[in-house]
């Protein structure tokens, strides 16, 4: 550029001598002796520089999911930790037809004859929590209503029977509605008279707690002291204002926080199966989970533990079925209970044991049929069916057609994934997440060989 001669307009012809602003502005020796810093565009023939476009970035935004695929994605990000999502629970059910038909027939028994036992045995992993929702579906659909409480050592431990009794009534679920907790029953039955007179004959103890809360909330209009009341019963705290709403001459029952009150926690549980009755509903489904936290407890704790347990279940089969009797149940030193209504009763009871962590006498208390044991008895045609079920989700999940090598690994896997629950190399959980994963190697990799995935998968079974 430096030596280049140009012209312009007003000084001539000239030669550039020197360049600015990376080439923007010339300095030039005109022929007529003068030397100018002028602007480039100036000059003769030259434009004024136009910026070299930068190229734009197109960042790629995917087509938003359908409601479908996005209920699918979560469906496979919940199946790859080994978990069934509660809302199907049902269709994505691996066999458990006679663990099932077992539930079935105790939820019958317990509307026709006052209640049921059954009691979850199995190792982890085998499908004890999921048997749980299916029993609170089941229950639901057959116009139960449904408490729930999964034990904790720190949290819920299950020697407290008093909070274990407070988480049930916290956790009380209706059919058809998204209402928990004991308001909505307590408000059926408070506001018909009828109903409070029946309680009233029905109850075999003095003074009860259930009677007393309804008598109350019968004439209170306070949202306020409403809400008290029914925490009270919940397992909450007894505030002032609730004597308010006591009946002169009458002493306030006392719900017991410490000392024996497994025997008042199950007669209490026994009375919401009558309240349940009494308000239209078939009973109450008491479901526990995490029972096995018993075998961590210290030993002066496992007596408690045991105790409401037993109580629960003598509660629950009454004096003619139970194997317990009324004296293996202590009172509490301020008061007796009897064990439970008897009359009108529904009381439904199961919980959850790990076979390896067990230490509760089941057999004290429960007769075999009670007791459903978990064992790896899965059929390549109920893995196969599963693996099916997996394979659609799969697909609308990720937006592709179920082709042939997805089929091919549908038929093949199932024999392998039974043949490694025979041989206690999986349990359901791990069939589950293999299930997802097998789905997964072929969606990322459309090059790995069907053949070569299953003598993979086989040989891990063996």
């Amino acid at each position: 550029m430096i030596g280049t001669h140009v012209e312009h307009p007003t000084y001539g012809p000239g030669q550039i001598v020197a360049l600015y602003r990376n080439g923007e502005e010339w300095m030039v020796r005109f022929d007529s002796g003068l030397r100018f810093r002028r602007p480039r565009q100036e000059f003769n023939g030259q434009m004024p520089n136009t910026p070299t476009p930068t190229p734009t970035t197109i960042a790629f935004v995917p087509a938003p999911m359908t409601p479908s695929q996005l209920d699918a994605r979560n469906l496979i990000e919940a199946l790859r930790v080994g978990v069934a999502p509660a809302q199907h629970a049902q269709e994505l059910t691996i066999g458990l037809e006679s663990e099932r038909a077992s539930l079935g027939s105790a939820l019958v028994q317990t509307h026709q004859s006052g209640g049921d036992v059954r009691a979850i045995i199995g190792e982890y992993g085998y499908g004890k929590s999921h048997i749980v929702e299916l029993t609170s579906q089941e229950a639901l659909q057959r116009k139960f209503l449904v408490a729930s409480a999964s034990l904790d050592l720190q949290e819920l431990p299950p020697h407290r029977a008093f909070d274990i009794y407070g988480a049930l009534m916290r956790s009380l679920r209706y059919p058809e509605s998204d209402e928990r907790g004991m308001g909505p029953l307590l408000a059926a039955v408070a506001g018909v008279p009828r109903l409070r007179d029946e309680l009233r004959e029905l109850t075999p103890a003095e003074n009860d707690p259930l009677t007393f809360a309804l008598d109350a909330l019968s004439t209170i209009t306070s949202t306020r002291q409403q809400t008290a009341w029914e925490n009270w019963l919940m397992g909450g705290r007894r505030v002032k204002s609730m004597n308010r709403a006591m009946p002169r001459g009458v002493k306030f029952p006392s719900i017991y926080r410490v000392g024996h009150n497994a025997r008042q926690m199950a007669y209490l549980l026994s009375g919401v199966s009558v309240l349940a009755r009494l308000a239209g509903f078939s009973g109450l489904c008491v479901l526990i989970d995490e029972a096995e936290s018993y075998s961590l407890l210290k030993p002066y704790q496992q007596p408690k533990a045991s105790l409401f347990f037993s109580a629960v279940i003598h509660a629950s089969l009454g004096d003619e079925r139970s194997r317990l009797s009324d004296a293996d149940l202590p009172q509490h030193r301020f008061r007796d209970y009897p064990p439970a209504y008897d009359e009108r009763q529904s009381l439904f009871f199961l919980f959850t044991i790990t076979r390896s962590d067990n230490r509760l006498p089941l057999e004290d208390w429960l007769a075999e049929d009670k007791v459903l044991a978990l064992e790896a008895h899965y059929t390549p045609q109920e893995i196969g069916h599963f693996l099916e079920q997996v394979m659609d989700y799969h697909a609308l999940a990720y937006g592709y057609a179920v082709g042939e090598r997805q089929r091919q690994v549908r038929r093949g896997a199932a024999e392998h994934l039974a043949q490694g629950m025979r041989n206690d190399r999986l349990n359901i959980r791990a069939v589950v997440r293999l299930a997802v994963e097998l789905y997964d190697l072929l969606y990322l990799h459309p090059e790995y060989e069907v053949v070569s995935l299953l003598d993979e998968l086989r040989g891990q079974m063996r």
